[in-house]
């Protein structure tokens, strides 16, 4: 009976481990890399990513009270469609627009966007489609965790490139995530198990001690 709860008790500190091993691992995985080269012309690239720029600004300074300018720069009120990094995120028009921003400077933490590395590929004379990484410090906990971000920009009729669709997406490798969570399964199995064998050796000693007794 012994060997056995040392198997179990083994088991559930090899899982235990495998899942802080895994979930390092989450918090440390690099963003997206090797983008193909972009397919759009200078001009255009230039003005999207003078765009992009307001908005890292946004980001950077996290005023709530410059929301509405941001959004005027930077978004197509009548067309935009927004999914948030979560589920239930979902946004739309100005009203989800004001929603998103006031949330992500409030209380998301400190975003850096990687204009640099931006891919745009331009589908129409007046519609581009781009993604572009970044990276994210909460400020719960201080965790930073790589970000894309994904959507379509139109040109007004002013020539500026303003986001109509956007996603926000963790850049996270679902490997890690999938197998963390077996190994939280495991960890959990092996636990309960332990403590039912623990609990019937106990329930096995006093048993026999009453027997013996009576």
């Amino acid at each position: 009976m012994k060997s056995i709860v040392a198997v179990i008790a083994s088991l559930t500190l090899l899982f235990t481990g495998i899942y802080i091993v895994l979930m390092l691992r989450i918090n440390s995985t690099p963003g997206a890399f090797n983008y193909p080269a972009s397919n759009i012309s200078e001009p255009n690239r230039q003005a999207i990513e003078k765009t992009l720029k307001v908005f890292q600004e946004g980001y950077t300074l996290r005023d709530a009270s410059k929301i509405d300018e941001c959004i005027a720069r930077t978004i197509d009120t009548a067309s935009i469609f927004i999914l948030g990094t979560n589920p239930n995120e979902i946004f739309k028009g100005k009203d989800g627009a004001q929603g998103l921003l006031y949330g992500d400077w409030t209380y998301w933490g400190s975003v850096k966007y990687d204009i640099d590395r931006l891919y745009a590929d331009q589908i129409a004379d007046s519609i581009a489609y781009v993604v572009f990484p970044g990276n994210i410090t909460l400020d719960v906990g201080k965790m930073n965790f790589p970000l894309q971000v994904t959507g379509l920009m139109a040109q007004d009729e002013d020539g500026q490139w303003k986001f109509s669709k956007m996603q926000f997406i963790y850049g996270w490798n679902t490997n890690y995530i999938i197998f963390a969570r077996i190994a939280a399964y495991g960890t959990l199995i092996c636990l309960i198990a332990l403590l039912a064998l623990v609990g019937i050796v106990k329930w096995i000693v006093v048993y026999k001690g009453s027997i013996e007794k009576s």
